[in-house]
């Protein structure tokens, strides 16, 4: 890995881990020190860098620009409780403006660091109205939301379900299947071509997972009552 690599995944690493054991208010003590329970903004992260990585070979855009927005687009953004759910989402933003710190020194090319924060800053949002310009920051937008739907996104949803309420099987599947509206506008609202056809599949995939899992946990003596 080069020196801005390093970079990159050791600040959001930090910073997602010390946030997660916040919201988890518990850690597993390893020989590395407290880990949290489940790490979701970067597991989700690591998701969305593969992905960028991926689009970066399918479509052209530079890969350096697209793997460094990648990695810290979600580097300032902090689960946050109810009291503040009402106040304005600016963790894009921020996030930009720690980009240079965090390069500072490294082997990234400077030149290159306003394309990274145009993309962090435009990557906010489930759907789109317009395709984003230019590709790195549509492929930023693309890499992101591919890794809230699909097989890793179950996981991830599953996992990191508990932090925030009881959980079961019910949950699970009736939260599933409200996810579903979304997803779909989230498919319908991809920029570049790859993310299309791959948005396509894995829509598909969770679809067919919540039908087979309402068809497993449905009682049949609830619907014999029918």
């Amino acid at each position: 890995m080069k020196a801005w690599q390093i970079a990159c995944e050791e600040t959001l690493r930090t910073f997602s881990s010390e946030d997660a054991i916040r919201l988890w208010r518990r850690a597993h003590e390893t020989e590395d020190g407290p880990r949290p329970i489940f790490d979701y903004r970067f597991e989700h992260t690591l998701a969305a860098v593969k992905i960028a990585r991926w689009l970066a070979l399918e479509t052209g855009a530079d890969a350096e620009v697209l793997e460094c927005a990648a990695w810290l687009h979600d580097c300032a953004k902090r689960f946050k409780g109810p009291e503040g759910k009402s106040g304005k989402d600016t963790h894009a933003q921020d996030a930009s403006a720690l980009v240079e710190g965090i390069l500072k020194g490294t082997d990234f090319p400077p030149e290159k660091i306003p394309a990274v924060r145009h993309a962090i800053e435009h990557h906010v949002g489930l759907h789109l109205g317009v395709t984003l310009e230019p590709l790195e920051t549509a492929c930023l937008w693309d890499a992101d939301k591919l890794s809230k739907i699909g097989a890793v996104s179950l996981v991830h949803f599953g996992c990191i379900s508990g932090a925030f309420q009881p959980i079961t099987t019910s949950y699970i599947l009736e939260a599933g299947e409200r996810w579903l509206g979304l997803a779909r506008g989230i498919a319908a609202s991809m920029n570049t071509q790859p993310a299309k056809r791959e948005a396509a599949r894995r829509l598909a995939f969770i679809e067919h997972h919540y039908r087979q899992m309402r068809r497993e946990w449905s009682d049949p003596m609830e619907e014999s009552e029918l």
